[in-house]
């Protein structure tokens, strides 16, 4: 009796010091916001097959020159390196570059690669492109901002993916503003849009438009394009506020635009007096959020969209099906709660 006691001390001992190895364990380190939006993406996704045979991949991005597009040509290399294939990312110079970035995957369907992947800059802009991809048999992935109608028409089949609700994203943002605003007795607002055109652009201007009618006591001033460009951004600003001293809230369809709007707005002595929210959480705008300058962010991971993106494109290189309802996850990143969102990327 005394030895079956001891064997049962013994195992029970050995499972206590062996628990914390495995990860449903509860001493286990509990997934980040970020760990856990990728992990929701991918099982969407599903299980992707290591391919037997090399791969190339071509993928044009909007522009290297936002931190955004930058996070999302890492995530695009991660996924390289994770399945052994190569992966060829190229970007226009601007993201109003939109003949340039025609000619770049133009280009790349003249290399024969065994699949695209296009992160178009408007609904049209590269549907030739995909045309003359189609023509190859060579599949192509993007996302919902391809004008799907036109491309058909044109003779084009692109595997688009949901991805963004960036429709959600512009209104998260002003929703932040107007409540924030209405709790203190209201006050004007305006949007700075992105490129006239640019899907994205459109529709989180149309649901910052929303949130913002949506409230009684807030009065939208303003709603102007400032083409992803920080020196239009700025000048917008500048414009805003000698237009309406006492704006008090702006929505923007992107950080940089929005860190511009910041930095217009202390140059002209009214620090802390306007509210201004981005999209994109690049790195400058989680600093911009810690030091109190920017007042939030629109969160999704453009790591995990690379990541994604890629996935689809070696799954449909080997013949698979892709599912249509992919998304990333968005999340409104403000004070409270960007201590929490440390390894967003």
């Amino acid at each position: 009796m005394l030895r079956n006691e001891w064997l049962f001390g013994l195992i029970l001992l050995l499972v206590v010091w062996t628990l914390p190895l495995f990860p449903g364990s509860a001493s286990a380190e509990p997934m980040t916001p970020w760990e856990k939006a990728r992990a929701a993406t991918f099982a969407k996704l599903g299980e992707v097959p290591r391919p037997d045979a090399p791969l190339k991949i071509g993928t044009v991005l909007v522009t290297l020159s936002n931190p955004f597009w930058v996070s999302m040509k890492e995530g695009y290399e991660n996924a390289a390196r994770e399945f052994g294939v190569t992966i060829d990312v190229q970007a226009a110079p601007q993201e109003n570059s939109v003949a340039n970035q025609l000619n770049i995957l133009e280009n790349m369907v003249a290399k024969d690669y065994d699949a695209l992947c296009a992160h178009t800059i408007t609904a049209r802009n590269l549907i030739p492109a995909f045309v003359k991809a189609a023509r190859k048999g060579i599949p192509v992935v993007s996302d919902n901002r391809v004008d799907l109608a036109a491309a058909h028409e044109a003779g084009a089949e692109p595997i688009t993916l949901g991805l963004v609700d960036f429709y959600g994203q512009g209104r998260l943002g002003a929703e932040y503003i107007a409540r924030t605003l209405s709790e203190k007795g209201g006050g004007k607002v305006a949007i700075i849009e992105g490129l006239p055109g640019a899907p994205q652009s459109e529709a989180r201007t149309r649901g910052a438009k929303d949130a913002f009618e949506a409230f009684p006591d807030v009065e939208m001033v303003s709603s102007q394009p400032g083409n992803w460009d920080r020196a239009k951004a700025f000048s917008v600003t500048q414009n805003l506020i000698q237009a309406h001293p006492d704006l008090a809230g702006i929505q923007c369809a992107n950080d940089i635009m929005a860190l511009a709007a910041v930095e217009a707005i202390e140059a002209a002595g009214k620090t802390g007096r306007i509210m201004v929210v981005g999209i994109d959480l690049i790195p400058q705008g989680k600093e911009a959020i810690r030091q109190g300058r920017l007042a939030g962010s629109v969160a999704f991971s453009p790591f995990v969209i690379g990541e994604t993106v890629a996935r689809a494109a070696i799954a449909a290189a080997q013949g698979l099906k892709i599912p249509e309802d992919l998304e990333v996850v968005s999340v409104l990143a403000t004070k409270d709660n960007i201590g929490r969102l440390a390894d967003w990327k």
